[in-house]
């Protein structure tokens, strides 16, 4: 009975994921940025030195206060679902679920299902010397979804002649770090108005690949017994390398900043070593208690794995669009962002997303900071942060929250920069 579920708990996780745990995405970036972030993502306008690659390398030729940048260290992390929220956790947690519970949980998940977004970045040793940048990232972006119908299974236990379709799922991602050089280049600059072009050339190391090509599972009962079948297909590699390039244009006029950026429009990572096919298949039919204890459980389940060598392959980065206003005095600050992605991907959106940010220094060293966002796959997000500045070196902190004030995850980022 042990081998016979430990079986069909694999097959399961097969079918109702759409990534492997550690399948990881490179395809959010900005997200350890604790001014950013606290400030709902509304930099696009706002980020200048270092900070300009992850935006729009264009921002780097624009004035700020300070000629020479160094970040140390920047951490991010943000980790959210699609379904429920901190209440409703503490709610149903250790309950004895009714049947009202039970569908009020069902009617909390959309009919893809329950799905867990993970993304986090490191960037570390950042310089800029005025309109020159050095950047070196890595970032690791993650997404698995839940099958409605397993959720639905568990809790009310399997219905007489349904099937169930727990696979039928995708996805893929990847692992990488960017290593990148970036320009911002002038074009009008004088007291009243700088206009500003720029672009950003990064070389990209892929870690890690995973598709999941083909994933397919499905269980029913009847008098006879429980019949499952199966089938998965995943490509994947350890090792790649490519080039990505960012462009964009910005405006300074007074205390207001216009910025638009382009980042990955053009890109290729060829993943070649390691490029390999793994191959699952299994079934059983008629697969009963008595079944079990009078035969031999590799006669009612039947299953065969391999993995296979593939050729080399090319994927691409999802391209992304962002744009954002904003105005800076000494006391201050707010932007306005709007982002959009090309493709759907782990950690990017075709939905659009808007974001509004402020902050507010009451006392210089203490700027306070809050902003809000929506659309995109996080939803409304609210989030706040603050920072010690102290002109030469500061630390920065932000926390947000997907999905609303109650939370549907949790968002929080850290940075220590120099400035000259």
């Amino acid at each position: 009975m042990t081998k016979t579920f430990l079986k069909l708990a694999l097959a399961a996780v097969f079918g109702l994921s759409s990534s492997l745990p550690g399948k990881l995405v490179y395809g959010q970036s900005g997200i350890s940025n604790a001014r950013s972030v606290a400030m709902g993502g509304a930099y696009t306008a706002l980020a200048r030195g270092v900070e300009s690659p992850s935006w729009n390398p264009a921002n780097l030729a624009l004035s700020g206060e300070n000629k020479y940048h160094f970040n140390l260290v920047s951490l991010g992390f943000d980790l959210s679902n699609n379904s429920f929220n901190k209440s409703q956790y503490d709610l149903y947690n250790g309950k004895y679920l009714t049947s009202e519970d039970k569908r009020s949980i069902l009617a909390n998940m959309p009919a893809e299902g329950l799905r867990f977004d993970l993304a986090t970045e490191v960037q570390a040793l950042g310089l800029a010397f005025g309109p020159l940048a050095l950047n070196a990232s890595g970032f690791t972006v993650s997404d698995w979804t839940l099958s409605k119908e397993i959720v639905d299974l568990v809790l009310n236990g399997n219905e007489f002649n349904r099937v169930y379709n727990i696979g039928d799922t995708g996805g893929e991602g990847w692992a990488a770090s960017s290593f990148g050089v970036s320009l911002g280049l002038a074009i009008i600059k004088n007291a009243d108005f700088e206009f500003a072009v720029g672009g950003s050339v990064k070389y990209l190391r892929g870690f890690a690949y995973a598709k999941v090509k083909e994933a397919t599972t499905t269980m029913s009962s009847n008098f006879d017994g429980i019949q499952t079948q199966g089938r998965v297909v995943i490509d994947r590699a350890f090792g790649g390398s490519g080039f990505a390039i960012d462009a964009g244009v910005a405006a300074r006029k007074g205390n207001w900043s216009l910025s638009l950026g382009l980042s990955n429009f053009s890109n290729y990572i060829t993943w070649n070593q390691e490029t390999k096919s793994f191959i699952y298949e299994f079934s059983a039919d008629s697969v009963s208690v008595e079944r079990i204890a009078d035969s031999d459980i590799d006669s009612i389940f039947i299953d065969s794995a391999e993995t296979v060598a593939i050729e080399p392959f090319t994927t691409k980065l999802p391209a992304e669009l962002r744009f954002g206003f904003a105005r800076a005095t000494k006391r201050f600050t707010f932007g306005v962002d709007f982002r959009k992605a090309f493709k759907q991907a782990p950690g990017v959106s075709t939905k659009p997303r808007f974001a509004l940010g402020t902050e507010f220094r009451l006392i210089h060293f203490l700027p306070l900071r809050s902003g809000v966002s929506f659309g995109g796959k996080q939803g409304f997000t609210p989030s706040a942060g603050f920072a010690l500045d102290f002109s030469l070196f500061s630390w920065d902190f932000a926390v947000a929250s997907p999905g609303g004030f109650s939370g549907k995850g949790l968002a929080f980022a850290y940075n220590w920069m120099f400035r000259f």
